[in-house]
Parts: C-alpha cells; sequence; structure tokens
C-alpha cells in the first residue's frame, strides 16, 4: 500500500503546483500596480534557473552562429585559394604568350632584314644521345627543303640540314661531334682562316688555324668564309673562349661558344640559296 500511496501524495502535490502556477499566471496577467509575495518568492526561486537556461539558450546560438561564419569563411577561402591559383596559371601563361611573341617579332625583324632566302621552321624534337647533337625541325622536302642546306639564327649559324624527309628535317648542329662535321671560317679581327670541329669541350667546338702564321686570341669572333662549302660567308659561327698553344708555342688550337644558345632553339630558319 506504501507505494500507491506515495504515488498519491506526488500527484496531488503536482496537482497543487500546477494549480499554483496557473493561478499565478493567471493573476499576473491582469493590470495591477503591486505584485503579491507569492509572486515574487516565485520568481526569486526560478530566477537562478531562468538565468542559467538564458546563459546556456545564448551560448549554444553563438556557438551555431559563430560554426556557421566559420563554414563560410572557409568556403570562401577555398574559393579564393582556387581562383588564385587559376589567376596565376593565367598569368603564367600570359607570360609565356609575351615571351613567344617578343621572339616572334625578333625572328620576323631579322627575316626582313636578311639579304638571304629564308625558311622559317620550328623544333619539334631533340636527340637526347651524347654521340650526337641534331634537331628535328617542321618542314621537309614538301617546302623544297635538301640536304645541307645552312640553318641560322637571329643570333647566328647553327648547322646544317643532315637527313630531309617530306614533312620533317634533321640538322646537325656545330657542335656534332661525328667525323665530317667540319667547316671553314675566318678570324673577324684579322680575316685569317681557320677550321671548325665538332666536338670540343661540351658545348663548344673545336678550332684551329689554317696554317702556323695564323695567331688565336681568347674573344675572337669566327665568321663563315667565302671558301665555305655550305654556308654563305660572314655569318656569325661564334666566339674563342679558350685559346691553347703547344709546348713549343708553335701550334695553336681553341675552342669556341657558338652564338646560337643551342639548349634554348625553339625557332630558327633554313637558308634556300648560298
Amino acid at each position: 500500500m506504501q507505494p500507491l500511496v506515495q504515488k498519491r501524495v506526488l500527484l496531488v502535490t503536482l496537482a497543487v503546483c500546477f494549480l499554483v502556477v496557473t493561478g499565478l499566471m493567471f493573476y499576473s496577467s491582469q493590470e495591477r500596480e503591486k505584485e503579491i509575495w507569492l509572486e515574487r518568492a516565485f520568481k526569486f526561486v526560478l530566477y537562478p534557473f531562468q538565468k542559467a537556461i538564458h546563459a546556456v539558450t545564448t551560448f549554444v546560438t553563438d556557438s551555431w552562429t559563430t560554426i556557421n561564419e566559420l563554414g563560410a569563411l572557409q568556403r570562401e577561402n577555398d574559393e579564393m585559394r582556387k581562383r588564385l591559383s587559376e589567376l596565376a596559371t593565367e598569368l603564367s601563361q600570359l607570360e609565356q604568350l609575351r615571351a613567344e611573341n617578343e621572339r616572334l617579332r625578333e625572328l620576323l625583324q631579322f627575316k626582313a632584314a636578311s639579304t638571304l632566302e629564308l625558311i622559317p621552321v620550328e623544333v619539334v624534337a631533340r636527340n637526347p644521345r651524347n654521340t650526337s647533337d641534331t634537331i628535328t625541325i617542321d618542314k621537309g622536302s614538301n617546302f623544297g627543303l635538301t640536304r645541307n642546306m645552312p640553318v641560322i639564327t637571329a643570333e647566328g649559324l647553327a648547322g646544317r640540314l643532315l637527313r630531309v624527309e617530306p614533312f620533317s628535317s634533321e640538322v646537325i648542329l656545330l657542335t656534332d661531334p661525328r667525323p665530317g662535321n667540319s667547316m671553314s671560317g675566318v678570324i673577324e679581327r684579322t680575316r685569317e682562316l681557320v677550321y671548325i670541329y665538332g666536338g670540343g669541350k661540351k658545348g663548344t667546338c673545336l678550332v684551329k688555324p689554317s696554317d702556323l702564321s695564323v695567331k688565336l686570341q681568347t674573344g675572337d669572333r669566327i665568321l663563315t668564309s667565302e671558301s665555305s662549302l655550305f654556308f654563305p660567308k660572314n655569318l656569325v659561327i661564334g666566339t674563342l673562349v679558350e685559346v691553347y698553344a703547344s709546348e713549343d708555342g708553335y701550334e695553336q688550337y681553341a675552342y669556341l661558344e657558338p652564338a646560337t644558345d643551342f639548349s634554348r632553339l625553339e625557332y630558327l630558319y633554313v637558308v634556300k640559296e648560298k
């Protein structure tokens, strides 16, 4: 019986509390000048709970708002990073186009100023082997190209056509070390004859004077000679960067740095007629 009595007491207590609260709510809703002591006591008891509930509610609301704002900021930052990456790529592409346009403008100016009949070509492949130094260009016999035609740049001589296919050609560069890749030239300072051979130190050509009376000097610029078999005269070949003499001092040889930078070849000209 005791549990039943406890349940009844609890129900009665809850009913009384409900009636009291309802009565207070009804009474407090009426317009009057002063509060009764029961209202003040009830408010005094409930104030800490109201304050705590308000604090918790405010904290949860502010935290949720902050989380949403942080999420929005993160998405915005991701979008900005993506856009900055796209802008950096576009800027790089524009810079490459600007540099390419500048190179093409220089090539067109060189072609316009040259008295030679020139065919513009573009490098499409490079031979990676150490036993040869060749490149492949995008034109061949369909453009009237034939074996041994000179190939030049705006800076100077590059080489000559080694093999010609209908739609492409292989160019043997000045620095190719294979036997037979040689030519004659003249010292610009003295107009004396020298011989140039591929296969010097890495990236250079070997130069030997035509006779013992010819004296080589560091800094001498070498040009193609009138006696060149394939090349027009007075094309710049390169500059002597190192000069050596035999122990007796009579014989000399030197290394020539080509005027053309073969590591950065993109556009060239084939000379159609000597």
